[in-house]
């Protein structure tokens, strides 16, 4: 329970990048550029003018506090007025914006972060402003307009998420300003389409459904959403109904459904949830106003799809939910093969009827037809099905399905992907369980057959595996894995942007690579970016967004997000290691221990020590930031302690006349860091052991405890430039002064 004296009320200003993920999408390194003085330039000195200070940042957002609501007005209004001198001659598609939510509220203090429900109705209240805008709770107008001279827009009471009771919500604008323009684009109604040798009939009655002349009373209320409304125009995808209740039928209306997301993914002025969140509602009866408000977007697209010998009928509506209304439905019917030509047909006709301009690649992406044999097709889709489940078992019967498309459809580049990344998967996330009796050797063999055979099609999943590859995968016939081209990764996970602008794996691998180069602020921004467009994500995109936050040393806030995951997912193995090491720097040591016992579960207890010694985490850390990859390690090795290990235990162990005793005793010392300073003195003393590699071990626990080793600075300098141990015992000295002139600035 949170001590009283971390309570406290104040004034909250939540704010986010308006449309960062496509900002980055089309320049990632201005973009990234722009924030950061954004950042110094705007935001943190007038923040400080105004008395406020930054609890957290996050890549795209900020959360400031406030003595008072006048103070926290003052800012918004100076910060949002400032952006729009900076923005002033920049193209609209270009201009960093702010939203800003402003709340006044009872907070707690988690260290330098704050929590609470004031910050609750902060960031909820943000995603209800304008680009460019600011939004206000009635506490905070309460407060400050007295003070400030400004325009307060009654919004009515808005119920959001989370929140038990209704939030009085103002627009507030300096006085006389006009509203801001915002991305939203007009719609126009539902136009005719004809094609050759396809029958489509346009919205006139003769369809299942009608447009109402009234606005539907079932519509979708902005509030109530899961998730802000992103700044383009979003559209979720509700799996295609089959009605006829057979196996064949089904399989060919989710193929379509799948690949008319993928084709609208393409389009980089649109937001589209990805098919597997889309898909977590399959065969359920759910109202397109629910499904936009639980995956947080405005439009939904929905429709049937039957098939008759060898001809085939879909009917496909477009609804804006926030007003009910229908945008644009047809019925196509045709034979079956030009189905794949009609579901392209569908995107671009989506595309038309939300104004949304498509360039050359995006249009040629979409014409190009994967495949052209439906058997093939539906092999792919039998094994996408299993593939997506994300889970050993389902991964390895997802091959033999993707084996069969490719076989009956050799230029089918989606398929070969697929092929490919099933046997890469096991080695990125180590699912070998499923594998038993097949060597790893065989699957990477297999894997790089399959990417060389991939890289033969322009499919948009090749560049987000050639960068899994070079942030993960050693080359053929090597153990492990390194990080061996950041840069590399980089330009590939921008490609795979580029090309398919809403796709979160391409983004969840931008958001890694930058993580592994030492930008974990701008890759946490990448990775929930790739959660929002996945809202119902499998579990290791929580390990990379937890792996930003370890970068960051907030122990604490990492360990949360991935004991919540596993509560979510039991069976995510995947996140154990990771949740052990942090819950073990967090000084949770008894946790930390289940956690370990819990991954390992299954094999000898034996076995352990070796298991955890040769484990291999995903990310991995370069340059400046490679010390991080030890940090993970010796946080997991601190784990897998044997219970009731402490430091007084430890340090008892160092008084034995055993060197191999000494030995370890000091090895396993190291792993608490800064915690094992008592043992200091007897650590001091073992610098004269006779034994070479006791000296080593006391040398190095010495140095991971940091400035509180101070008092063997003599010995270790006496006994420097002795052999492999005097080595060690000069490094150990330099980052015992480094870490004493850190605590001194």
């Amino acid at each position: 329970m949170k001590s009283p004296s971390n309570r406290r009320l104040a004034a909250i200003l939540a704010a986010d990048v308006a449309g960062y993920s496509r900002l980055t999408a089309a320049d990632e390194e201005g973009t990234v550029a722009a924030l950061r003085a954004i950042r110094s330039e705007v935001v943190e000195p007038l923040t400080e003018q105004h008395g406020g200070r930054i609890a957290n940042t996050a890549g795209d957002s900020f959360l400031i506090e406030f003595r008072s609501a006048v103070d926290a007005l003052r800012a918004a209004l100076s910060i949002q007025d400032r952006l729009q001198e900076r923005n002033a001659g920049v193209s609209e598609d270009r201009a960093v914006q702010l939203r800003i939510g402003l709340n006044v509220g009872d907070v707690i203090s988690n260290g330098a972060d704050i929590l609470g429900d004031g910050v609750n109705v902060a960031a909820r209240l943000e995603a209800l402003a304008e680009p460019g805008g600011i939004t206000a709770s009635l506490s905070t107008v309460s407060y400050a307009r007295k003070s400030i001279t400004a325009d307060f827009i009654p919004m009515g009471a808005q119920m959001v998420k989370n929140i038990p009771e209704p939030v009085e919500a103002y627009r507030v604008r300096v006085s006389g300003q006009t509203p801001h323009k915002t991305a939203r684009a007009k719609v126009p109604r539902a136009r005719l389409a004809a094609g050759a040798g396809i029958l489509a009939v346009a919205v006139a009655g003769t369809l299942w459904w009608t447009a109402p002349r009234q606005p539907n009373p079932d519509q979708a209320v902005v509030a109530r959403m899961a998730f802000p409304l992103p700044d383009l125009p979003s559209v979720a995808v509700l799996p295609l109904a089959d009605s006829t209740g057979e196996t064949g039928n089904a399989m060919l209306a989710d193929g379509f459904s799948e690949d008319l997301i993928t084709d609208l993914s393409r389009i980089s002025g649109l937001f589209v949830i990805s098919g597997n969140s889309s898909f977590a509602y399959h065969g359920q009866q759910i109202s397109p106003a629910q499904f936009a408000e639980e995956m947080g977007v405005r439009y939904v697209v929905d429709g049937s799809l039957r098939r008759t010998g060898s001809a085939f009928r879909t009917n496909i509506r477009l609804t804006d939910t926030s007003s009910g209304q229908l945008v644009w439905a047809e019925r196509f019917d045709g034979p079956l093969e030009d189905i794949f030509s009609v579901q392209n047909r569908i995107a671009l006709d989506i595309a038309k009827a939300l104004d949304l301009p498509l360039d050359n690649e995006e249009r040629t992406g979409i014409e190009q037809v994967d495949t052209a044999t439906i058997a093939a097709r539906e092999a792919f889709q039998q094994g996408w099905a299993l593939y997506a489940r994300f889970n050993e078992a389902d991964n390895l019967a997802a091959i033999p399905h993707f084996e069969q498309a490719v076989s009956l459809d050799p230029d089918y580049g989606r398929a070969w992907a697929f092929l490919a990344m099933a046997h890469l998967r096991p080695h990125i996330f180590l699912h070998w369980n499923a594998f038993a009796g097949q060597s790893s050797q065989m699957h990477i063999g297999l894997f790089y057959k399959y990417l060389k055979e991939t890289s033969k099609h322009e499919a948009p999943l090749v560049h987000v595996i050639r960068a899994m590859v070079r942030l993960n995968l050693n080359d053929w016939g090597q153990g492990g894995g390194g990080n061996r081209g950041i840069g590399e990764a980089r330009q590939e996970a921008a490609k795979a942007i580029a090309l398919q602008p809403s796709d979160p794996e391409a983004h969840l691998v931008m958001g890694w690579a930058l993580i592994a180069e030492g930008e974990p602020q701008e890759g946490l921004a990448f990775v929930r970016a790739a959660m929002r467009l996945d809202p119902k994500h499998p579990s290791h995109y929580t390990l990379f967004e937890a792996a930003a936050f370890f970068a960051m040393a907030d122990y604490a806030q990492a360990s949360a997000l991935l004991l919540a995951e596993l509560e979510r997912t039991p069976g995510a193995r995947e996140l154990m290691p990771l949740a052990a090491s942090v819950l073990a720097l967090q000084g949770r040591q008894r946790d930390a221990r289940a956690m370990v016992e819990q991954w390992h579960s299954g094999n000898s207890a034996a076995s352990l020590p070796a298991a955890v010694k040769e484990y291999f985490f995903i990310l991995r850390w370069t340059g400046a930031s490679q010390y991080l990859n030890r940090r993970l390690t010796d946080g997991l090795l601190l784990a897998a302690l044997p219970p009731g290990t402490t430091v007084a235990s430890l340090k008892a162990e160092l008084s034995l006349a055993d060197a191999s005793s000494q030995r370890q005793a000091a090895r396993s010392l190291s792993l608490f860091g800064a915690a094992a300073a008592p043992a200091v003195p007897e650590l001091t003393i073992l610098l004269q052991s006779p034994s070479a590699f006791v000296r080593k071990e006391a040398a190095n626990t010495l140095g991971n405890i940091g400035a509180s080793a101070a008092p063997a600075l003599a010995a270790l300098d006496s006994l420097a430039g002795m052999g492999l141990a005097g080595k060690r015992a000069a490094l150990a000295a330099e980052r015992i002064r480094r870490s004493m002139a850190q605590e001194e600035r």
